[in-house]
């Protein structure tokens, strides 16, 4: 298993949240081996990387799209 596989990218939550707040979110759907937080003022993104790659699919497949603070989540297997 690849770790690009287990790695997701999230971006379009800006700074409606941080990154307790995004390790809250992700880890219902597994065990998150890492979380970084990229900042960049209004465009912040991050990349969430799981224990295991099924966990990270399941979460990409739920959280892709989410409406949160009036912002779309965007989730995607990081490249």
């Amino acid at each position: 298993m690849s770790s690009t596989s287990r790695t997701l990218y999230v971006g379009g939550f800006g700074s409606a949240l941080d990154a307790h707040e995004l390790r809250a979110l992700f880890s219902r759907h597994g065990t998150i081996d890492q979380l970084r937080l990229v900042e960049r003022g209004d465009a912040s993104v991050a990349y969430v990387t799981f224990e295991r790659d099924t966990d990270a699919d399941r979460a990409r497949r739920q959280i892709d799209g989410l409406q949160l603070a009036g912002r779309t989540l965007r989730v995607a297997i990081a490249k």
